[in-house]
């Protein structure tokens, strides 16, 4: 059976609220109303009604929510301001600032005994859970929302809560608890005649059918679920159900109808960019492709979806490294300007004093003993504050040194991991890439052990670190008697670490490509050459061996190629081989995008 798991689980934190209000301009709106209470009902409604359609501005209804808040000591609105953002970052896929939010949340309602909202806050917390994959603690936050609803009789989110666990027992091949949850749900639902909230959980009966691989009844409740929803309402519904469609009569053989309904799924998914729904769906159609035989298009999907993930894990280490360095930027230039701004009074009090001076020789001494005293009270806090703020300039330097350790320890657990992986391996080739994956890791890893070791705490000099990169890579792989031998020619040039890390991949890259495929035998002629230097406005990386020479049929479809053309879009840079005089092979890489330091 295709996988849907994606399919199931991605409406799950779609029953946990209700529709209100019209949008209106946040500023008159807020205006109009006469006191705080009112103000946070109205961004509280705000909020329910636009996380569907639009996460950002869900998020700022929810950060004005929050600003108000602040300006009060109460903690029932700080539970809410925090539930309201968790929701908010939930819908923007930013799920581990969603978990903190919901956390406390739970823990400030538990305190202050405000069982009203725990149900929802436990729903909410327990789909992010999900998100993780994590199986014990998404049950558990789910049976404990609904053992509070049970207790106080709350039948809605009785049948939310049902609605969710429906999906995570699909997922987990427990049908017949997934479909005992759904049929709760959908009984209340229909009682209730809230339409939205039917057609989620008839969507939820299609992917647990398609799971229980009964594909008709699946076609059915996805049809049924489309009734209840309009498009322009929810189109995550419609992204979610059209792609079970087609994955239903794909595995029925009527590729016909399946192609559209597949279509269409993705279209929507990409429209309202939803990631991961993306993902599943390329991941269906490529399976479509593959049962059609039309294998091309199954592996171009294929990689399309990966592509995918790896922009949005890509794309979440950039932000989280961009706010850290932002952060710390930003801090850092507040102390200079503060420090700045103090010489400059001190300046200032200093050119006051010789103009009075100048003016009054009368009271010249009286005004010298009245200046020399404020004087020296300025320098005395002028000392005080400039070691202060060193004092702070330290403090954030040794916190992002201690940031660099972490990363550079994480990175270091990775490549254990896969070495103890690697160790248990009997396929070669699999052994070989989990060989190579720990080799592009520990390339990462050397970049943050040198930014741990050094005074220079957001830059690496190149000829330091490619000399190291290319003893390890060397080190690493050559188990011969006679060793490949090599040499280095290396501008010392200080990048930041978004330019030096890519380029240290590719290098890694090249270097590991020439020990695999470039000698058949090694001799005391085998060598290889490294060149790196600025020229320009560009930086130039040569990598020259003197072995075979470069095979016509090289695989551009290799991962360490994509991976490497993907690099170098990053820096704008040129990649290319070509045959070397009079043997082997020049590959040469021109970057025109960095950041020197």
């Amino acid at each position: 059976m295709k996988s849907c798991s994606g399919l199931c689980f991605t409406a799950l934190l779609l029953c946990s609220f209700s529709l209100f209000g019209q949008n209106e301009l946040l500023k008159s709106s807020l205006d109009s109303l006469s006191n705080h209470q009112l103000q946070l009902n109205y961004l509280e409604k705000m909020v329910n009604s636009k996380w569907r359609i639009n996460p950002k501005e869900a998020l700022n209804y929810a950060l004005a929510f929050d600003s108000i808040v602040v300006l009060e000591n109460n903690d029932l609105n700080l539970a809410r301001s925090n539930n309201l953002l968790g929701m908010a970052y939930y819908s923007s896929q930013e799920y581990e600032k969603a978990i903190t939010y919901y956390l406390e949340s739970a823990y400030i309602s538990e305190k202050l005994k405000t069982v009203d909202k725990l149900p929802q806050i436990y729903s909410n917390l327990a789909a992010c859970y999900n998100i993780r994959n994590d199986f014990e603690n998404t049950e558990k936050y789910f049976l404990k929302g609904l053992t509070i609803a049970e207790n106080e009789n709350n039948q809605t989110w009785e049948a939310n809560i049902h609605n969710n666990l429906s999906i995570i027992y699909m997922e987990n091949k427990r049908y017949e608890a997934a479909n005992a949850s759904i049929a709760i749900a959908l009984n209340y639902f229909l009682d209730t005649n809230d339409s939205v909230m039917a057609g989620i959980t008839y969507m939820n009966s299609g992917n647990a059918k398609i799971y229980s691989k009964n594909y008709d009844e699946a076609i059915v409740a996805y049809t049924q679920s489309q009734l209840y929803v309009k498009l322009n309402q929810f189109p995550l519904v419609y992204a979610i159900s059209n792609t079970g469609i087609g994955i239903a009569y794909t595995e029925q053989n009527k590729y016909g109808d399946a192609f559209s309904f597949l279509k269409s799924g993705l279209d929507i998914a990409k429209s309202i960019k939803h990631y991961e729904q993306m993902m599943e769906s390329y991941k269906a159609l490529a399976d479509y492709y593959a049962e059609t035989e039309n294998f091309k298009e199954a592996y171009n999907l294929s990689l399309e979806s990966q592509k995918l993930k790896d922009s949005v894990i890509t794309q979440e280490q950039d932000a989280n490294m961009a706010i850290a360095l932002t952060k710390f930027e930003t801090e850092k230039k507040e102390a200079e300007l503060k420090l700045l701004s103090i010489e400059n009074e001190k300046n200032k009090q200093q050119q006051k004093l010789y103009s009075l001076l100048a003016l009054s020789g009368l009271f010249l001494t009286s005004f010298i003993g009245f200046f020399y005293y404020k004087n020296n009270n300025k320098n005395k806090l002028l000392a005080k504050q400039k070691s202060f703020l060193e004092a702070t300039v330290d403090e954030k330097n040794i916190l992002l040194k201690e940031t660099h350790h972490r990363v550079k320890n994480s990175f270091q657990i990775v490549s254990s991991l896969l070495y103890l992986q690697s160790e248990n391996m009997v396929d070669k080739e699999a052994q070989l890439a989990i060989k190579e994956a720990q080799n592009r890791v520990r390339s990462m890893v050397l970049i943050h052990q040198k930014l741990y070791n050094k005074d220079q705490l957001i830059g690496i000099n190149t000829q330091e670190y490619f000399e190291d990169l290319t003893r390890d890579i060397f080190e690493s792989h050559q188990f011969e008697k006679q060793p490949i031998r090599y040499s280095l020619d290396i501008a010392p040039v200080v990048l930041d670490i978004e330019s030096i890390t890519p380029i240290g991949l590719i290098l890694n890259e090249l270097i590991i490509n020439v020990l695999k495929h470039a000698f058949k035998t090694v001799d005391e002629a085998s060598k290889i050459h490294i060149h790196f230097s600025e020229k320009g406005e560009e930086l130039l990386l040569f990598v020259k061996d003197n072995g075979i020479g470069m095979p016509p049929d090289m695989r551009e479809g290799s991962f360490g190629i994509i991976l490497m053309n993907t690099l170098a879009k990053k820096l704008k840079a040129t990649l290319e081989f070509e045959a070397s005089l009079p043997q082997g092979t020049l590959a040469s890489l021109q970057i025109r995008r960095y950041n020197l330091l």
